[in-house]
């Protein structure tokens, strides 16, 4: 049996790799179980583990405020924009899921982020397990650059399939042959195509006409497919070999 759900530290982040359902059906058909990848700063989770111990009250806007470890310089992240709601994963729903995952957790190190263990080979030998032949979803929420390349490399081996992006293509480039560069123009796709080797994610207005391949599992495509079917956003090992476009939604 597959472990529902693994957790490590590096880089000042809590990494969680969960095995399980998304009621997402953009992503998964109904009732398939995929893994999923998330990076949270340790202030985001020690935040919450504070708030279960003095008992105070949590703040939406507070909590993504806290996101400079797990999102860097994104440009939708609140530390860059210094505002919450420009991110896709700024809405209240997905909110009480990170915050219910995240008091899980919190009761699971006894309330201390010292119990949790650096990144080590038992993580990347579990984790392995848990992907083995499923779809892996890489960066459900946080910058999935932030994970050990090896373990990403690796997951990619064993994997049915899977799908990650990256605002993090300029400084990481080593990511190429599994992650998306995600952009917001053509100009932006042709530099990270020529300057960085990385097939681009490109999410517009609608009113360009740009290059590329239009998401089966969006909105405009009639959501004839999903992430998991599909996985053309894959980077240069995966399914596809030109650049995905989405409109803004």
């Amino acid at each position: 049996m597959k472990d529902q759900r693994i957790i490590f530290k590096k880089d000042n982040c809590l990494h969680v790799f969960r095995y399980g359902k998304t009621t997402n059906k953009k992503i998964v058909n109904e009732n398939e179980k995929i893994v999923q990848s998330y990076t949270f700063s340790i202030d985001q989770l020690n935040y919450v583990i504070d708030s279960i111990i003095y008992n105070t009250a949590r703040s939406f806007k507070e909590f993504f405020s806290l996101d400079h470890n797990n999102c860097i310089d994104c440009p939708f992240s609140a530390n860059t924009s210094g505002k919450v709601g420009l991110c896709y994963t700024h809405k209240p729903n997905q909110y009480k899921g990170f915050i219910s995952m995240l008091k899980s957790i919190a009761k699971e190190i006894n309330y201390h982020t010292n119990n949790i263990d650096q990144y080590n080979n038992n993580h990347l030998v579990k984790i392995l397990l848990m992907s083995n032949n499923s779809y892996v979803r890489f960066g459900t929420y946080g910058e999935p650059s932030k994970h050990p390349f090896e373990l990403v490399q690796e997951i990619t081996k064993v994997a049915k399939n899977w799908t990650g992006y990256t605002h993090q293509f300029t400084k990481h480039t080593e990511f190429a042959p599994f992650f998306m560069a995600s952009v917001h123009s053509e100009a932006e796709a042709q530099k990270a195509k020529n300057d960085y080797n990385y097939r681009s994610f490109i999410a517009h207005d609608g009113k360009l006409t740009i290059n590329g391949v239009q998401c089966p599992a969006s909105k405009e495509s009639g959501f004839k497919s999903t992430c998991a079917l599909c996985s053309l956003c894959s980077g240069n090992n995966g399914k596809g070999k030109k650049d995905v476009k989405i409109n803004v939604h």
